[in-house]
């Protein structure tokens, strides 16, 4: 008996779930690492992933314990799959790093360290800079520049300069395949330049033909344009015997150590593609290349589109960069400050007596959720505009960002100069490169700014002044807002972050009702229940139980079947409170409509876990025992199928001594 009382009371985590299930596991888990309860704290996480698998926090959390238990390469895969999940989590950019320098792949190491002083804390830029400076074996921590001074690294859509531009099959004999329809496939994408759905098909062909040189060369050009630079070596290595284009992979190898800031190994790479291509342009640019890299100056990067052929490096590029020359991390560093500083100097100077122009004329809505703004499509800088959105719809954000910088500096008091600062604002913003918003729109609203720009720039403001714990700053730019014009804020946007200014200085019932007024003003159905899931979570904090469940009531009754968040995580939280407050009907009704109507595994197995656990507390022993028997049957393996083993064994010793627990 005292050995079941002792397994009850190890699982009793289980349900303390306080209104927020995950949020309390993931500080529960937090808990146990500071006590060095790593193996406890592991299977913390892992819990948490088995009901939510897209949980970013989860897998930082994990990585961080395995960076701990020294399983780096474990660690890796957690951090990677945080990034995935959360692109903007700068901390899995921090252990991803610190899993590589542990592993002593410092090329690797390098590259996130950069990325990590590019969009990370201020702790955290410091922190890169100074382990950039030490694997690079320079002096970067006698003098700490600043992180913006660091260049952005991630590349442009490229390809090699070579003399054969078409995408046709490899001739001649060779033990692999490369006309099978997976490799046609593959090939069809990439010459749409459809990098991402190119290389889920070169995994197929080598999934049927593994070693394929082929199938690694295209998956490493897409790699490459897709920035992702670490899995782009590995493909690229592999690709050297493709009959056809095998050696272009020494071109693009070249350009990753480039920019990694491993001058020999790129030296090493373009002079293999030297001995390799026919392509006379090819050889011209990559000598420039050569030259440049020996010389210490900086050489533009080309932007093209894959395979085909790009012009030669010119002596112009060596010209207009001399001046900003530089051989080691702290004179790059300086340099860039150099270009930054000369760049704004000529810009603030050329908007004297330079009014812009009202617009935007065209507005475009993207694919990662924001809009992108053309202030006029005839009118200076317009051409690169169109540029820069191509990039962001690509997802290119470094490069969309180097562009709109761009034309800020060659239009300056132009329409779409404005339009440039709107935009970068708009993607500064949905990096949470927070600080860079603020010190962008604190700029531009010193320059004579009108309406609709004025209004929107200051929301960005605001919300990234509120995100930086800047409240009453944020509440004094928010209140200059105009909602509803052109480019936002809705009414509805405005009052949910003056609701969460509000939050944070009076957790009262003010908040609320300011949430309400966001939720009225709302006109679309999704974002309405967005904002009420952010009402049902204030009234969470302030211990309104009943208020909030009839807020993810209004959610629940809201949403299609099969839609995704918020609708889910209402009725599953639904199922939650009513379950903490021993409301066994409203729990069952719940959690059944969960798993009928969202067909998770992961998700539904807790279901029928909780399901069990409602009848185990009303002492319905074999209703409880058949739940568990079906989570273990339809779900083995998973954590809370290991859970229902053990209390399923516990119901059963129960249930067989009732009478003697009775004498």
């Amino acid at each position: 008996m005292f050995k079941h009382f002792l397994t009850i009371v190890a699982f009793v985590g289980v349900f303390v779930f306080a209104q927020n299930p995950q949020s309390v596991r993931l500080k529960q888990a937090g808990e146990l690492v500071n006590q060095g309860r790593h193996k406890e704290a592991l299977d913390e996480y892992k819990a948490i992933l088995s009901i939510d698998k897209n949980n970013a926090e989860a897998y930082l959390g994990a990585g961080d314990v395995r960076l701990k238990m020294k399983d780096y390469k474990l660690a890796l895969d957690n951090f990677q799959l945080a990034q995935k999940y959360n692109p903007k989590l700068t901390k899995a950019i921090e252990g991803e790093a610190e899993a590589y320098e542990a592993l002593a792949q410092k090329d690797n190491a390098l590259a996130r360290w950069r990325a990590l002083a590019e969009a990370g804390s201020a702790e955290q830029k410091t922190k890169a800079l100074s382990k950039i400076g030490a694997l690079l074996g320079t002096n970067a921590n006698a003098q700490t520049p600043q992180a913006s001074q660091i260049p952005p690294l991630p590349p442009p859509t490229v390809s090699p300069p070579s003399a054969n531009t078409s995408t046709s099959t490899a001739a001649g004999k060779s033990k692999y395949t490369y006309d099978s329809p997976e490799f046609k496939a593959g090939l069809a994408a990439f010459d749409k330049k459809n990098w991402a759905e190119s290389a889920k098909s070169w995994g197929d062909v080598l999934k049927k033909e593994p070693g394929n040189p082929g199938a690694y060369y295209y998956a490493g050009v897409c790699r490459f344009n897709l920035g992702e630079m670490d899995k782009a070596v590995i493909n690229f290595n592999k690709s050297f015997d493709f009959p056809e284009k095998g050696y272009n992979s020494n071109y693009y190898l070249g350009r990753i150590y480039e920019q990694k800031g491993d001058k020999a190994k790129a030296i090493s790479y373009y002079n293999k593609y030297l001995q390799l291509t026919p392509s006379a342009d090819g050889k011209t640019e990559v000598k420039g290349r050569i030259a440049a890299l020996n010389s210490g100056a900086a050489i533009a990067a080309k932007d093209s589109t894959a395979e085909s052929s790009l012009p030669s490096s010119g002596s112009q590029d060596a010209k207009s960069s001399a001046s900003y020359a530089c051989n080691s991390l702290e004179s790059c560093l300086k340099m860039e400050e150099k270009r930054k500083q000369d760049s704004i100097a000529a810009y603030l100077e050329s908007l004297k007596n330079k009014p812009l122009t009202i617009g935007p004329e065209k507005i475009v809505a993207t694919e990662y959720g924001g809009n992108f703004a053309f202030a006029s499509v005839t009118e200076a800088g317009s051409a690169d505009m169109q540029k820069a959105l191509n990039l962001v719809q690509k997802k290119s954000f470094q490069s969309a960002i180097d562009a709109l910088q761009t034309t800020r500096q060659k239009f300056p008091g132009t329409p779409n100069s404005m339009a440039a600062a709107y935009n970068l604002l708009s993607l500064y913003q949905y990096l949470e490169l927070h600080d860079k918003v603020i010190a962008l729109g604190n700029s531009v609203l010193q320059e004579p700014v009108q309406e609709p720009y004025k209004s929107a720039v200051l929301y960005m403001l605001a919300f990234s002044q509120v995100k930086k714990e800047q409240y009453q700053v944020g509440d004094n730019s928010l209140s200059n807002v105009v909602e509803d014009q052109k480019l936002g804020p809705t009414l509805g946007q405005k009052l949910a972050l003056k609701a969460e200014i509000a939050a944070k200085y009076k957790p009262d019932q003010g908040s609320p009702e300011i949430l309400k007024k966001a939720i009225a003003a709302e006109t679309d159905n999704a974002k309405k229940n967005e904002l009420r899931l952010k009402l049902a979570d204030l009234y969470i904090k302030l211990q309104d139980t009943p208020s909030a469940i009839q807020t993810y009531k209004d959610i629940a009754e809201d949403c299609p079947a099969n839609t995704a968040q918020p609708c889910r995580k209402a009725i599953y939280e639904l199922g939650n409170i009513s379950f903490l407050a021993q409301n066994w009907p409203m729990a069952l009704e719940y959690y059944n409509k969960a798993m009928d109507q969202y067909k998770d595994p992961e998700l539904v197995s807790w279901a029928l876990f909780q399901i069990g656990n409602v009848f185990r507390k009303q002492n319905n022993y074999k209703e409880a025992v058949r739940y568990y028997d079906r989570l273990i049957k339809e779900y083995p393996g998973t954590y809370w199928a290991d859970q229902a083993k053990l209390y399923k064994d516990d119901v059963i010793w129960h249930e067989n001594n009732q009478g003697i627990l009775k004498k």
